[in-house]
């Protein structure tokens, strides 16, 4: 059942999982796209109903398929205005994520300093793609972020085609699928730097989030500090479970 071909000791329903997530991440149930049912599947595999239940139930906690009553399941579109603001907590007035619009201001290269390796779990030689960028909501900028992302993890990735990525859908191209995210929020002033980018006085609050993406394994993959200007009409609202 391996998809390499080679023998697992993974479960029977991860091992299928596994072949599943690969025909999204290969192309060839392209986001949107309906997928076979459960008896289908499980007479196309050789498996029990019920262990490609259990598939894709996996594949619909990280979001990879999403299921509407009465209709059937779907590829999920990792590049929707959803799935790339889910690590995003931050809401208007009416309760709704803002994701904003990304500008991007810097991007290097360059092995992971220590305190990255630190953060991502890098061995000294591996390589980090640096990104420096600003997001608005409308015309107003909210948040500068400085973000490090873990190259290594993506398959295929090439630091100088990173871009100004989304990283739900950076994942999706890559075949990574994302986990959870460990955010800390504290407060600082707007240093002189910071208060220029956000359009800001300096020493104005701001809130910090220094936040740690992880991919459904626990292997960390990005880490990012956002400096966030508070404004009537931006909430920050975190989901507690």
């Amino acid at each position: 059942m391996a998809a390499n071909n080679k023998l697992s000791t993974d479960p029977l329903y991860k091992q299928v999982r596994d072949l599943l997530a690969h025909r999204i991440t290969s192309g060839v149930w392209p986001a949107r796209s309906m997928v076979p049912n459960e008896l289908a599947l499980a007479r196309e595999l050789g498996v029990s109903p019920g262990t490609v239940r259990k598939a894709l139930e996996l594949l619909q906690k990280d979001r990879w398929l999403w299921r509407r009553q009465g209709r059937g399941t779907f590829v999920a579109d990792q590049g929707s205005d959803e799935l790339t603001a889910r690590f995003s907590n931050f809401r208007n007035d009416s309760g709704q994520r803002i994701g904003g619009s990304m500008e991007l201001l810097s991007q290097t290269s360059d092995l992971a300093s220590p305190i990255e390796q630190r953060h991502l779990q890098l061995e000294p030689t591996e390589p980090v793609v640096r990104t420096s960028r600003r997001r608005r909501d409308e015309t107003r900028v909210f948040m500068y972020e400085q973000a490090c992302l873990a190259v290594s993890r993506f398959s295929g990735l090439a630091a100088e085609d990173v871009g100004n990525y989304r990283i739900s859908e950076l994942a999706r191209r890559h075949g990574v699928r994302l986990g959870q995210a460990c955010e800390k929020v504290t407060q600082q002033e707007a240093s002189a730097e910071a208060a220029e980018l956000l359009e800001v006085e300096p020493r104005t609050a701001l809130l910090r989030l220094e936040r740690t993406i992880f991919s459904v394994d626990g292997v960390p993959v990005e880490w990012r500090i956002g400096l966030c200007v508070t404004r009537a009409g931006v909430t920050y609202a975190a989901q507690m479970s």
